[in-house]
């Protein structure tokens, strides 16, 4: 059944289905805008037959989504483009999951014995830490391709690497001066 009452400011559509035959639906609330540009396309039938939301930015506020459960790449799923100068995430953990846990052999993917219903790349963990690989939740590791640069300190298995290199240096050169004292002692 279907029905269409008018209740003060009001419009009740009922349907099982509401199809509008039309390029671009409309919504404008004069009193709410704080540009003049001419139109308000929320929903826009695109070109490529697509679905655009706030079509040529006519919204200048953007598009607020509350709630969002799924967001879906393109058809394939393979890509989902995010265009921005910033991402902010609120929350700890960045998880990236390609479905099953895998590792390469022979060229084939295969899932390990491990199951771990986690895979946190980058956790914002206590202490204000960012961690990589939290828990160890990818099995392989961590590979960093390309060079790598660390400006302040690192710590490798609770050691600062820069004292550790200063304090090998030293003993090069310690052993090295020895060395030579002795061979002056043998002589030829």
């Amino acid at each position: 059944m279907t029905d269409i009452r008018f209740d003060g400011d009001w419009i009740h559509l009922e349907a099982a289905v509401t199809k509008a035959a039309s390029n671009d639906l409309m919504l404008d609330a004069p009193w709410r805008r704080k540009t003049d540009t001419p139109y308000r396309r929320a929903l826009v039938h695109d070109f490529d037959d697509g679905l655009t939301l706030n079509w040529d930015r006519d919204y200048p506020g953007g598009v607020t989504i509350n709630d969002l459960k799924t967001v879906h790449g393109a058809t394939n799923g393979d890509w989902l483009v995010v265009r921005s100068r910033v991402v902010q995430q609120f929350g700890t953990d960045l998880m990236l999951d390609g479905g099953t846990e895998r590792r390469r052999t022979t060229g084939v993917l295969r899932p390990t014995k491990r199951r771990n219903p986690y895979r946190r790349a980058l956790v914002h963990a206590w202490e204000d830490t960012l961690v990589v690989n939290f828990n160890r939740d990818y099995v392989g590791g961590v590979t960093i391709e390309g060079r790598v640069s660390c400006p302040g300190s690192l710590s490798v298995g609770g050691q600062d690497v820069a004292t550790v290199i200063a304090s090998l240096q030293s003993q090069v050169t310690a052993l090295t001066a020895r060395v030579t004292e002795l061979e002056g002692r043998v002589g030829p």
